[in-house]
């Protein structure tokens, strides 16, 4: 039998346990040019909220009953797409069930001499990818230029800033802890860190920003992008990645002082991930490299469960109880 997580209803505010449902049905049997996923790991993403809304979006929201769409890493159990033979590690849009019968065309295969199974997940994967083509198409950091990463713990924002550096450019991290700004200075390199629930947000953000700031890197949204909004330099570049902080909310907030983008002649830019997908590869490969000189790290915070803890572990995640990128591990990866 197969365990699947569906979505019960439309949630309100965060997502419950009681707005998922858990279903068991017969493992599915794989159809022409599809793959049988046996299920490993399963990515923890912040954005996940958005896709169980009703309404329109860049892609179709999660139907009520529908099984959750996230990231999967996972084994090949059957193929019939030659591009894929049982055994083989690969990462895709699986969603949080044990078994997934997905077209092949629609996952990676994952070379676990470059990097374990969980880095394609995160640092290699979407993720990963995320952090790369916001930085360097949208931000365009130049050497000596200073960029603000926020959320610069998590899993998009510590490749994110780590790039920055490996472009030449001064990093500085917003973290929502002292430990988390620590890790983001002292194990990732970043120039700087700040504790964005500091009393003093703006006087210590203004001396890790001595020379303005060139780049943000907004994971968060709100009232922080407002602050950040103050230090702007002159043709600054604003670059929407996420708002983890609206992410639950009804009515989304957005910048009260945007008239700095006239003042300060700077632009504000959105993109989506899935436009690049012609660049990947490339994308990986140049990444690969980062890892193995060791000028990239990447951190996993892997939390053991089944399909049924799903809920539980992403209320983890909007607590703050993460560092690095999130992923729960299903018993079929062992310990």
């Amino acid at each position: 039998m197969n365990t699947q997580l569906r979505l019960a209803r439309r949630p309100s505010g965060e997502a419950t346990v009681d707005d998922f449902s858990v279903t068991q049905e017969t493992l599915p049997t794989p159809g022409e040019g599809e793959v049988l996923v046996r299920s490993h790991y399963i990515s923890i993403d912040p954005s996940s909220r958005t896709h169980w809304n009703d309404g329109e979006s860049y892609r179709a929201m999660v139907a009520i009953g529908g099984i959750v769409d996230v990231g999967v890493a996972g084994e090949v159990i059957e193929s019939r797409h030659p591009g894929f033979s049982a055994g083989d590690m690969v990462v895709g849009g699986v969603g949080v069930q044990e078994y997934g019968a997905v077209p092949g065309d629609s996952l990676t295969k994952c070379d676990l001499s470059i990097a374990p199974l969980t880095s394609w997940l995160g640092g290699l994967g979407i993720t990963g990818l995320t952090a790369y083509f916001g930085l360097l198409d949208v931000g365009d950091p130049k050497p000596g230029e200073t960029v603000v990463v926020t959320a610069a713990s998590g899993a998009v924002g510590m490749v994110a800033g780590q790039i920055a550096r490996i472009k030449g450019a001064r990093a500085v991290g917003l973290a929502g802890s002292d430990e988390k700004c620590r890790f983001v200075t002292e194990e990732l390199g970043f120039d700087a860190a700040v504790n964005y629930k500091s009393d003093e947000l703006y006087r210590d953000l203004k001396e890790a920003t001595p020379k303005r700031i060139d780049v943000i890197f907004d994971n968060v949204g709100g009232p922080l992008l407002d602050t950040l909004f103050r230090r702007l330099g002159m043709h600054a570049r604003i670059v929407v990645c996420g708002a983890t902080s609206q992410y639950n909310n009804d009515r989304i907030y957005g910048p009260t002082n945007y008239l700095a983008l006239a003042t300060m002649r700077a632009r504000m830019e959105g993109f989506i991930i899935f436009d690049y997908a012609d660049r990947y590869e490339a994308a990986r490969t140049e990444m690969a490299g980062w890892l193995k000189d060791g000028s990239l790290k990447l951190r996993e915070n892997i939390v053991d469960g089944t399909v049924e803890d799903y809920p539980n572990v992403l209320h983890r995640l909007y607590q703050g109880e993460n560092t690095g990128k999130m992923l729960m591990r299903l018993p079929a990866a062992g310990a």
